[in-house]
């Protein structure tokens, strides 16, 4: 199904509300995915659709539906549906681009981002991951760029395989490893229907890159992380209006969503 989506309509829809001066730069590409970063990492929106129509195959949020939700609704999305958003803006902007796999500690083929191909090089972005600045796949060796929340290592394995590690005040995370290889639509379909069947879907989980660093709310857990500080906290009372206040997100959606959560827990 997702093979028909161009992403003209969601591109236009995206770059009406930037501006991002010439296409076909790499400063242009740049710019656009610091404008990305202005959407949440959240599941809200997904537990709230797959909840609604019973389906997952009917429960996928394609591009245009993801803009217009954060444009009215605050809401962003989880990895498949921001990624995907991504490459279908990068590529009706002209850019070289594609979408890779990669592996977490809790499974394979789990986590997804995107690759850009511009002047010779290889350029990854990460939405799931609020990594938005653009950070070159070395050929050999690795190399480390400085984000609002972390220092973003990236390892060469050999065979086009990558580690990717984040370094915070808490220390150095082995966070994921991919296979520089591109994901058709069919497949990358099959993974995100699959990730409906997914723990992920158990309890809230939202993050949000900010000038001053990364938020992450999961259950009723918080946490801020700097490049120089951390603050982690139990939410007892108010994870909606937290929620509602740091992402943005409208309230009725967030009351909803845990009001789902809630009746699974009951049930």
């Amino acid at each position: 199904m997702i093979e028909r989506i161009d992403g003209t309509h969601a591109s236009n829809l995206f770059l009406k509300k930037a501006n991002l001066g010439n296409y076909r730069s790499t400063d242009f590409l740049r710019g656009l995915a610091r404008e990305f970063s202005k959407l949440p990492y959240e599941n809200l929106s997904k537990i709230v659709k797959v909840a609604r129509v019973g389906s997952p195959h009917e429960a996928l949020r394609l591009p245009h539906e993801v803009l217009s939700e954060h444009f009215e609704y605050g809401f962003g999305g989880t990895c498949f549906s921001l990624t995907f958003l991504l490459e279908r803006i990068l590529r009706a902007c002209g850019f070289k681009c594609y979408k890779v796999m990669a592996d977490m500690r809790s499974g394979k083929n789990v986590h997804c981002l995107v690759i850009v191909e511009e002047r010779d090089a290889r350029f990854m972005i990460d939405p799931g991951y609020a990594i938005y600045e653009l950070i070159e796949l070395p050929r050999f060796g690795s190399t480390m760029v400085s984000c609002p929340h972390a220092i973003v290592e990236v390892i060469s394995r050999g065979e086009e395989i990558y580690d990717v590690w984040t370094i915070d005040p808490s220390g150095r995370k082995w966070r994921y490893r991919f296979r520089d290889v591109p994901t058709s639509d069919r497949q990358f379909e099959g993974y995100w229907i699959a990730s409906f069947s997914k723990p992920t879907l158990n309890n809230v989980c939202l993050t949000k890159l900010t000038p001053q660093g990364h938020i992450y709310i999961r259950k009723d857990f918080f946490k801020f992380t700097s490049l120089h500080s951390l603050t982690k906290k139990r939410l007892r009372d108010g994870l909606e209006e937290v929620i509602s206040s740091e992402f943005g997100i409208d309230s009725r959606w967030v009351d909803l969503a845990l009001g789902i959560l809630a009746k699974r827990r009951i049930g």
